[in-house]
């Protein structure tokens, strides 16, 4: 008896020490960071499937029906090229592999590099893009480096002129790129967020196009908000790794007329939603796992009618190999 009460014992105290050790924290600061030559190699997969059907409004038949199916997958990788003083990591990327696949009535078409065993190539080796991100310690995308060394032709502008890639993308960087972890230590249960705002007339004016008064008017109504609640829902560990679980939830909607609007005027409404589901290695800095979610219901109504509608989904997965 005295032997059993001993092994009992002696299992509570393993369980407690374990139970101590392996403690999730309190709170953490999530942050991006690196060294210099550190390299992170992802796995990626990407599914996307659309429901698109269109309708005579005066007789109700179905005009066509058309549902594309896409797939892909990749392996990349990056590498932390220097991190500044204020944290911010300057990154530059390789495709290693890449597979795609797209399916649309009866075209089926297929573009791939891939190993003999399905992994990266050991023949073909892709180099290294050009392109340099630069990302605060929040995850905010502050700028994009080496456009200019891409072999892209001028891109014909209004009145004769041509748009400047580099800096179109760096405003569009400015306006729209968001932080991904808040700039505090968050626990188990904290939110944070983020709102902005999709406006097509701000888009073409970044591209340095003109946009006349009646249709800035009508472009107008196409502008919607978005906002973004993130929560740290769990501290779990993945392949090993203990990591802060950040969960994304991004819903919009519009609704717009179509074209002079009465009795039987067309109109168009859009609703949808991305949840990322993020799983960060708040010691080393860098995502172990992250799924994408994102789903979106189009129709375009006159009147009672509803002569378009279409429902697509897409969903994603990329894990640290």
């Amino acid at each position: 008896m005295r032997r059993g009460l001993g092994v009992v014992v002696a299992a509570v105290v393993f369980l407690a020490i374990t139970a101590s050790v392996w403690a999730a924290p309190q709170s953490v600061v999530l942050e991006f960071k690196g060294e210099p030559g550190q390299e992170s190699r992802y796995g990626t997969t990407l599914e996307m499937g659309m429901d698109l059907e269109a309708m005579d409004p005066a007789s109700g038949v179905q005009v066509f029906s058309v549902a594309p199916r896409l797939t892909a997958s990749a392996v990349t990788s990056g590498r932390v090229l220097e991190v500044a003083e204020n944290g911010d990591v300057t990154m530059a990327g390789r495709v290693e592999s890449f597979d795609f696949s797209l399916d649309v009535a009866d075209l089926h078409a297929r573009l791939a590099i891939v190993g003999p065993d399905g992994g990266p190539p050991q023949l073909i080796k892709l180099p290294e893009l050009p392109i340099r991100a630069v990302v605060s310690k929040s995850g905010k995308v502050v700028a994009i480096e080496g456009l200019d060394a891409l072999p892209i032709p001028p891109i014909p502008g209004p009145e004769g002129g041509s748009i400047n890639l580099q800096e179109m993308m760096t405003k569009m960087i400015k306006e729209f790129s968001q932080p991904v972890f808040p700039d505090r230590a968050v626990s188990v249960g904290d939110t944070w967020e983020w709102e902005m705002t999709v406006d097509p007339v701000a888009m073409m004016e970044m591209m340095g196009t003109p946009v006349p008064p009646e249709a800035k008017r009508e472009l107008g109504a196409m502008s919607f908000p978005i906002k973004n609640t993130s929560t740290l829902v769990a501290f779990e560990e993945v392949n090993g790794v203990d990591c802060a679980k950040v969960e994304a939830v991004a819903p919009w909607e519009l609704s717009m007329p179509l074209g002079p609007q009465g009795p039987g005027g067309m109109m168009l409404k859009e609703s949808g939603s991305t949840v990322v589901t993020t799983w960060f290695d708040y010691a080393a800095g860098r995502k172990v796992r992250e799924t994408t979610e994102m789903t979106m219901t189009m129709r375009m109504t006159a009147g009672p009618a509803t002569p378009a509608h279409m429902k697509m989904r897409l969903s994603g997965e990329s894990e640290l190999k």
